[in-house]
């Protein structure tokens, strides 16, 4: 998988697909190489092929934590989309839910990107503040 990541970085991004999707069925841990894949397609603005990695990965959780971790990825592909409120509500669901799992300062982390992707979806909006409040 590292692998992967390596080769879409210098700009490989084909064969890096190429390799990552082959390793899918085999792959010991899919849900980290369905979010490598996903990344592969964000970074090629292809939004809507790292969508369907995303809702994928969804299928694969098993526990509050593992879902937090790919509803956190899922923020950053919305915000990079410029999708700031819908980004700032995967934060918030992903801060939530590493709360629930005890883990406080990755919810923390989260509250932090809810947070921004608010301020930047405000800014946007010309209100210069958060544009909701925060829960």
């Amino acid at each position: 998988m590292e692998r992967i990541r390596y080769l879409a970085l210098p700009g490989r991004v084909t064969e890096a697909l190429d390799e990552g999707y082959k390793l899918l069925p085999t792959a010991p841990d899919r849900r980290e190489l369905l979010l490598i894949l996903a990344q592969v397609h964000q970074r090629q603005h292809r939004w809507h092929d790292a969508a369907v990695l995303h809702e994928k990965a969804i299928r694969t959780v098993r526990s509050p934590d593992e879902e937090a971790y790919v509803r956190h990825h899922i923020g950053r592909r919305l915000f990079d989309e410029a999708r700031f409120r819908a980004a700032a509500d995967e934060f918030q669901w992903a801060a939530d839910l590493y709360r629930v799992a005890g883990h406080p300062g990755l919810a923390e982390e989260n509250r932090q990107a809810m947070r921004h992707a608010l301020q930047v979806h405000g800014n946007e909006r010309g209100l210069g503040r958060l544009a909701f409040e925060p829960s």
